[in-house]
């Protein structure tokens, strides 16, 4: 008789529960590694997270390298390879560090990068920018060949972080604000100008964005 009461007032309940609808949209992809338009350069994506942590899921992100490969030439004609495929050295040219010192509010596990055809600039394309994060952060290569050599790795210059409202009008500011939206980028394009020093990027509302790589400058307008 207990069995049978207990069944008649959790069945409704589990039946209720069944019946919501889920919010919560389909995880983002994890990217790995991202190449520059003509594949002259990689950046490969390195994560550590905080000690103590043993869940997959809840397990917090200390710090995330992202490191700028070169593409192997083959300088010496009896080691080189004639194929289809792409080789980059086993060595970064320069890296961006991503750890709680230079991002706020908290470290993207999964980061989405750009980077330009020549290695010099990369873009971090957020995701959580709901969270008080900036939309767009540009880095520059620190060290050149004809620089005066410096101490310690190059990771980098941050050149400017982008707030949405820059990029976008604030009317359409709450298109982005549940899980099931689609990202703010989604539905507009990405492109690097010949000289890759400005970001083009057109937006799914008709506009472009031309982003100046060297100081972060952003210009719109009317896509054609």
């Amino acid at each position: 008789m207990h069995r049978f009461a207990a069944f008649v007032v959790v069945s409704p309940l589990v039946f209720l529960l069944s019946s919501i609808p889920l919010m919560a949209g389909a995880l983002p992809p994890c990217v790995k590694a991202v190449s520059s338009a003509s594949g002259t350069f990689l950046v490969v994506s390195e994560t550590e997270y905080q000690p103590g942590d043993s869940s997959e899921v809840s397990r917090k992100v200390q710090q995330v390298t992202l490191e700028v490969f070169p593409k192997e030439t083959f300088i010496n004609a009896k080691d080189r390879v004639v194929s289809q495929n792409r080789y980059w050295t086993d060595w970064p040219q320069w890296s961006v560090v991503l750890n709680s010192a230079n991002t706020k509010p908290f470290v993207p596990g999964c980061p989405l990068t750009l980077v330009t055809d020549d290695g010099e600039f990369v873009v971090i394309v957020n995701i959580h920018v709901m969270d008080g994060g900036p939309a767009l952060r540009i880095f520059r290569r620190r060290d050149h060949l004809s620089d005066p050599v410096r101490e310690g790795p190059d990771h980098g210059v941050p050149v400017k972080d982008i707030s949405l409202n820059e990029i976008w009008p604030p009317a359409r500011l709450p298109d982005v604000i549940t899980d099931e939206s689609p990202q703010w980028f989604a539905g507009g394009t990405f492109e690097f100008s010949a000289d890759s020093r400005v970001l083009i990027h057109k937006t799914r509302q008709g506009t472009t964005v031309r982003i100046n790589l060297s100081d972060g400058s952003v210009s719109i307008g009317r896509t054609g």
